[in-house]
């Protein structure tokens, strides 16, 4: 009987041991499994991201306007053309899967603000704060971007 009993436990063990070890990765795919996109919202994220592309590749501007002090054009650029940066984010994050679009939200409230700091250094005059401001900008675009499907 003892040795019945003990077998039996080695027959147990192994069975557990094989149940934990093969429901452990499905569970683990479920829970990080990538949201799926249907091919037309996969086309209007693409749409939408062109368009923060193309304000975000005109951000190089800004260290130029910068270095030479022209902080009257830099406000300018700021209000006129990047104005625009933060709609078309917001539009692109609300067209993501819930579970990346608040963080997506929160990057692009995040450019938004490194923006605004860049326009008060613009008033003060301080070109150390404007080139910080802006390449914590560029750090939370590329973090906006790493959110996007591929």
């Amino acid at each position: 009987m003892l040795r019945f009993r003990s077998l039996l436990a080695a027959v147990l063990t192994v069975t557990l041991a094989f149940l934990l070890c093969s429901g452990t990765p499905a569970l683990a795919a479920k829970a990080t499994k990538a949201p799926s996109y249907t091919p037309a919202q996969l086309e209007q994220i693409q749409r939408y991201a062109t368009s923060v592309e193309e304000l975000q590749n005109r951000m190089v501007e800004i260290p130029t306007l910068i270095q030479q002090q022209r902080w009257v054009d830099l406000k300018t650029f700021i209000h006129g053309p990047l104005g625009e940066l933060r709609i078309r984010m917001a539009r692109l994050a609300r067209s993501l899967a819930p579970q990346s679009q608040k963080v997506a939200q929160q990057r692009a409230k995040d450019v938004f603000e490194h923006l605004v700091a860049i326009d008060e250094a613009a008033d003060l005059g301080d070109a150390t704060k404007a080139f910080r401001n802006y390449n914590e900008a560029l750090k939370d675009l590329d973090a906006f971007f790493s959110l996007l499907p591929s």
